[in-house]
């Protein structure tokens, strides 16, 4: 007799599981949010926007008079109705691109958002290529196994000549 397929969907079963936690759980967190308020729209933009006299910090987080002339700026559009997008692009045209915290999505700007993501699937293959035909506990002892261990015990410096590999060793106190 043949031993019985592992690799049906009993195997799968694990992977299929979690593949429908992370489907859930990402529904979720993207489906639950509710619409931000004004004020927590200007902060969040405010931190993707660079103090135009500072060097690497955000508007959100410096006290010069230009941040707080791009925070009251920010304030006006988002009263006057413009998305987040189109508050971005306003205040790209009156600085240059470069003002703006995050990268384009466009450009060079889309290898600082591609390259992680493509490096954690590259690994993700990996390691299921590494351990696809991994089965734990499918293994018995051999005696091939068991001739291995006996040499190793046989081959002890520290073992005496006549001593039997079965008896405990006392040591000396």
């Amino acid at each position: 007799m043949s031993a019985p397929d592992k690799g049906g969907l009993r195997a799968w079963a694990p992977w299929i599981a979690m593949a429908v936690v992370v489907v859930v759980a990402l529904a979720i967190g993207t489906f639950a949010r509710s619409e931000p308020t004004p004020e927590e729209r200007a902060q969040n933009l405010a931190e993707t926007i660079r103090c135009p006299s500072c060097k690497s910090q955000s508007v959100a987080s410096s006290d010069t008079p230009s941040s707080q002339g791009v925070r009251q700026l920010i304030k006006e559009r988002i009263e006057a109705g413009d998305s987040d997008e189109q508050i971005r692009d306003f205040v790209a045209s009156r600085y240059s691109r470069e003002i703006l915290l995050d990268p384009s999505g466009s450009g060079f700007g889309t290898l600082v958002w591609a390259l992680p993501v493509i490096m954690v699937i590259a690994a993700l293959a990996g390691l299921v290529y590494r351990f696809r035909d991994y089965r734990p506990g499918g293994r018995a002892v051999t005696q091939e196994d068991r001739d291995l261990v006996a040499r190793a015990l046989d081959d002890d410096p520290g073992a005496p000549a006549d001593a039997d590999p079965a008896d405990p060793v006392e040591e000396p106190v």
